[in-house]
């Protein structure tokens, strides 16, 4: 063997880690590059601002802002939630304690397991929605909050709610399984965010061409209405299906961290993402198309 053979392997055996999460950063960029051209059947009710919409009104403007770019504005958002798959991928492995030395090969394949996740290829690059966006907002406010830095945190994480609202189940959750170790300015600090929220979506709401309280009321219009015609569901599966729908991303997210930190089993973990994949296809590609 050559000695410049014997230092390549080396070098390749040392920095093996790096490559393999390098390898999959690339494969999941050409897998979201090809998916950027595809439109999903629904695409059109998500942009079109109808009556009775559920998206927040950031979004919205968010849509409205996108415009000025020199892309069409359905590629834009494909764009923004591709990127946000790699923050939410490198968060995550942060928020689990990943990047610490002795972890690099079990953190490589999370990190791996992160970006080449179907629930996240079709959420965002495919679907082009932005809980991956809203998502990696959040993890920054959990794991600057976990450093003390409460404030920084809030306001991360009233930017990820006030893009993607049905994150509010997941703060209400991590409140319920923390509320032991709260202290009584930390509600304080909750009563803000949840203030600065309803702040943010009145603002957007006027910013986007709407009115004060259609914006507020974009907070809360995902948990009672269908995305399509903007009605009240009256069908309970249909509701049920939606809701995992609009919670399937966060729930598979938080399960891959807590089988990392051996909270649920991997297993578990696999099955939630597996249940999301099929509430996803049902919505994607329903029966009859």
């Amino acid at each position: 063997m050559l000695k410049i053979e014997r230092k390549v392997l080396l070098w390749v055996e040392k920095h093996m880690f790096v490559l393999l999460a390098v390898l999959a950063a690339v494969m999941g960029l050409y897998l979201r590059r090809g998916a950027v051209w595809w439109s999903s059947p629904d695409a059109g009710y998500y942009f079109d601002g109808h009556e009775g919409n559920i998206q927040s009104g950031c979004y919205h403007l968010l849509v409205r802002l996108v415009q000025y770019l020199p892309m069409l504005p359905l590629h834009t958002v494909k764009w923004l939630a591709a990127a946000a798959d790699y923050a939410v991928a490198v968060l995550a492995v942060i928020a689990v304690g990943g990047h610490r030395e002795g972890e690099k090969l079990k953190s490589s394949f999370y990190f791996t397991g992160c970006i080449l996740s179907p629930v996240a290829y079709l959420r965002g690059s495919c679907w082009a929605q932005v809980d991956s966006a809203a998502f990696a907002l959040l993890l920054g406010a959990y794991i600057v909050w976990g450093k003390g830095q409460k404030i920084p945190g809030i306001l991360l994480a009233m930017a990820g709610i006030a893009l993607y609202p049905p994150l509010l189940v997941m703060v209400f959750c991590w409140i319920f399984f923390r509320r032991e170790s709260f202290q009584r300015e930390d509600y304080l600090y909750l009563g803000i965010l949840f203030a600065g929220c309803c702040l943010l979506q009145g603002m957007a709401g006027l910013l986007s061409g709407r009115s004060w309280m259609e914006g507020l009321r974009s907070l809360t219009g995902w948990m009672s209405r269908e995305p399509y015609q903007g009605t009240v569901y009256a069908d309970p599966l249909a509701w049920g299906i939606q809701m995992g729908n609009l919670l399937g991303y966060g729930a598979a997210m938080v399960s891959g961290m807590a089988a990392y930190r051996h909270r649920i089993s991997y297993g578990t973990a696999l099955l939630i993402h597996l249940a999301v994949l099929l509430i996803y296809g049902s919505v994607l590609f329903p029966a009859g198309m």
